[in-house]
């Protein structure tokens, strides 16, 4: 199942020094952004059964972001980067601004911050963008109840 968010959607990260705790809020940077979530089949057809049987497994899936880079002290680069290698709690909202609620709830998850492209020298006039697809490190929940 793949959650298609569009850029009114609210990012919150954690950092290096908290990883449980989504503090940094990277909104006003992300343009797009993607949930695909993904579970296992697991095959329990017995003896007898006159078709094939399925359940579900373990979860796994992808976030995919789309944001425009800032290289400001506690922002989305400085975050990614100083998280690098290590799995990183994330909060997100399908339209930031307006209450959480079951038809706009928040998602929570961890990502492992496997892969990073930081673009550019982080100029004052420089504007860059990355696309980065990082793995779901946990089950997906989704509340119509966490404050965001």
């Amino acid at each position: 199942m793949a959650i298609y968010l569009n850029n009114n959607v609210g990012v919150k990260l954690a950092t290096n020094a908290a990883l449980t705790t989504p503090s940094i809020d990277i909104s006003s940077y992300v343009t797009n952004a993607v949930i695909n979530q993904i579970v296992d089949e697991l095959e329990v057809t017995a003896m007898g059964d006159s078709a094939h049987k399925f359940v579900a497994g373990l979860q796994s899936g992808t976030f995919t972001i789309d944001f425009i880079n800032d290289w400001a002290s506690a922002q989305v680069m400085q975050t990614l980067n100083d998280a690098f290698g290590k799995t990183l709690s994330v909060s997100v909202i399908t339209v930031k601004g307006t209450a959480v609620s079951a038809a706009n709830p928040t998602y929570q998850f961890s990502i492992l911050v496997n892969n990073l492209t930081p673009i550019g020298q982080g100029g004052v006039t420089e504007v860059a963008t990355s696309s980065v697809t990082f793995t779901i490190n946990s089950a997906v929940t989704v509340s119509p109840s966490v404050a965001f």
